[in-house]
């Protein structure tokens, strides 16, 4: 048991230098982006860390570029996780958004990396789920945008990456 909640801050040491995204002013254009995190995972809880750049390049040395930041940090019972920005967050229109969709669980992990350019005063939910533990990892990231008025959800595609060494 304590070598799954030390496992958490080794994984993300490489990100612990990124900055917290700032959000654009309310009087620029933007989006509106909440994430849900939703998987079978051991009894402990398991953690979702999603951190974004706006290079053009996505993988690379992108995530520690200028643009790079923790976006979103999302917990399910482990004391040792602060969540940021759990109700999500305002994307500025006109940049591509790379994410870095990382979920631990104990020792296990699984990453995505994806991108989308957000489209003026839409709101777009990020549904992030999988398996994670004893039987396997696996996950995936599913990006919607939603009609609040006719309770409508739209898949919207993101553009898959594959697995960066970076």
């Amino acid at each position: 048991m304590r070598v799954s909640f030390l496992l958490i801050p080794l994984l993300l040491s490489g990100c612990a230098g990124l900055p917290t995204y700032i959000e654009p002013p309310t009087n620029t254009p933007s989006a509106q982006l909440t994430v849900i995190s939703n998987f079978d995972a051991p009894f402990l809880g398991y953690s979702t860390f999603i951190n974004v750049h706006t290079e053009e390049d996505t993988c690379g040395k992108s995530f520690g570029s200028k643009s790079a930041a923790k976006l979103i940090v999302l917990d399910d019972s482990n004391p040792l996780i602060s969540e940021l920005n759990p109700d999500g967050v305002k994307l500025s229109v006109g940049n591509k958004y790379s994410f870095m969709i990382m979920s631990v669980a104990g020792m296990d992990n699984c990453t995505i990396y994806a991108s989308f350019n957000p489209e003026i005063n839409q709101y777009y939910k990020m549904n992030v789920s999988g398996v994670l533990g004893l039987s396997g990892n696996m996950c995936k990231a599913e990006l919607y945008t939603y009609n609040e008025i006719t309770d409508i959800a739209i898949p919207v595609d993101f553009t898959y990456y594959g697995h960066c060494k970076d």
